[in-house]
């Protein structure tokens, strides 16, 4: 739906407009003027609605995977990890091992963020993937290729040729960005899973064995985990631009 049926489907131009119609009729206005009057506004309220876009509601979210493809279950095993580690850090107690849970738990935030933008690229790199690749591409491109061969002179032979090969060449380098970031979503959930869980022993540590203060090996390691992860995804926008860009 594009910005401009939006904007006529808001409820408040109609409201806005005929407010203004009606001010316009109670000073004298002749009722069919009014109406128009209250229709022009309605109009150009839209048409710059359209024009200035969604205001300062802020970037769009990221567009989610296809239910049941590997990126949304990658996708949905993180937001449930992150979803464990908030639960962990509600206690917001001050003991050392509460206090990393409750880092730990923010800073996964962070990752989650990237992990959704992170799916958005694999989406938007499998549309541009669907646009490139058609069964038989392989076949078609060694067929021109032997064609091209066999007539060096002919140069539409050879524009043809050339033409079939730069699209396999986009489409390989397309599978090879969207197995690249979905290994990337992969690691990073698996990482976060990996995360829930060391912080679980920490606390369960301090909690059974009364190490309040917590090993200073195991706050440390937490801290390099989540960092960990943060400089994993730190380059996923210019991995998808790369690939989408046609960058070797």
């Amino acid at each position: 739906m594009g910005r401009l049926t939006e904007e006529l489907r808001d409820p408040w131009g109609p409201l806005v407009a005929g407010v203004v119609g009606g001010l316009a009729w109670a000073v004298g206005t002749p009722v069919a003027a009014a109406v128009a009057v209250g229709a022009v506004v309605y109009g150009v309220k839209a048409a710059v609605g359209s024009l200035v876009g969604p205001g300062d509601d802020g970037p769009a979210e990221p567009p989610r995977p296809h239910p049941g493809s590997p990126a949304a279950l990658w996708l949905r095993r993180g937001e449930s990890a992150v979803r464990a580690l908030d639960d962990m850090a509600r206690s917001r107690g001050t003991t050392p091992a509460e206090t990393a849970t409750a880092r730990a738990a923010e800073e996964a935030e962070d990752v989650l963020t990237s992990m959704r933008r992170l799916a958005g690229h694999v989406v938007t790199v499998g549309q541009a993937l669907a646009r490139s690749d058609a069964p038989g591409l392989d076949a078609e491109a060694a067929r021109l290729r032997a064609v091209a061969d066999a007539a060096r002179g002919d140069d539409s032979a050879q524009r043809s040729a050339a033409a079939v090969a730069d699209r396999v060449a986009v489409r390989d380098r397309l599978r090879r960005a969207q197995a690249d970031l979905e290994g990337r979503l992969q690691s990073s959930a698996l990482g976060l899973e990996g995360l829930v869980a060391r912080v679980a022993e920490v606390r369960a540590r301090s909690a059974t064995l009364g190490d309040v203060d917590g090993t200073p090996e195991s706050l440390t390691a937490l801290t390099t985990e989540i960092e960990g992860l943060r400089l994993a995804l730190s380059d996923v926008d210019e991995v998808a631009q790369r690939a989408l860009g046609g960058g070797a």
